[in-house]
């Protein structure tokens, strides 16, 4: 769950059995170990962070594994799934953060990824393709 107060976004977060949680999104750049969550000893960890105007998307990472907050300001379908949505009011999003990989390692899963709905664009405007086309997949 995330809670916004001015420019402050407060990130609440259950995982009673975890030993490391963080935040990773746009505002941070996706990169681990910027936003670290504390433990708040009733199983929810929680962490802050003053944004400016706009919207982010953000998942939570939990020893290893990626968790969507579906009690977000909501939720949109990324390249590598589900990502939850926070809102601050008075702006938008910065173009430049939109988009951009995670990290390096997977940097090369979003290009080909690009690469293929683009082609499958093409190929569905020009009326080649099925189903599979009009969906971002080359067979």
């Amino acid at each position: 769950m995330v809670t916004v107060q001015g420019n402050f976004a407060q990130f609440r977060f259950y995982r009673p059995q975890a030993l490391d949680v963080q935040v990773l999104g746009d505002f941070n750049g996706w990169r681990a170990g910027v936003l670290r969550m504390r433990p708040a000893g009733d199983g929810y960890w929680v962490a802050g962070v003053h944004l400016a105007g706009g919207s982010y998307k953000f998942r939570y990472l939990a020893d290893g594994q990626w968790f969507t907050d579906y009690a977000a300001f909501g939720v949109e379908y990324g390249q590598f799934g589900v990502d939850s949505i926070v809102r601050v009011a008075g702006g938008h999003q910065r173009e430049a953060q939109a988009g951009k990989p995670r990290d390096a390692a997977v940097g090369w899963a979003w290009t080909a990824g690009v690469k293929a709905r683009k082609a499958a664009s093409s190929l569905s405007r020009a009326g080649v393709g099925g189903l599979g086309a009009r969906h971002g997949r080359v067979a």
